[in-house]
């Protein structure tokens, strides 16, 4: 993976979870359930930033 791979992802998660807070905002603004996709992924996202990093210290 390269640099802007990994921003081209960054771009794709902000963007589609404004799109789910406004969503869960206009659907349920009393239970904010927009925490769970972030946290999936973010996860998946943090695993992206840890592959650009190891293949930056390799080669």
């Amino acid at each position: 993976m390269n640099t802007s791979t990994f921003f081209e992802n960054l771009k794709r998660y902000l963007a589609v979870l404004a799109l789910l807070t406004v969503i869960n905002l206009i659907t349920s603004p009393n239970y904010l359930w927009v925490i769970w996709p972030a946290l999936g992924m973010g996860i998946a996202l943090l695993k992206d930033l840890l592959d650009l990093n190891n293949s930056k210290r390799v080669g």
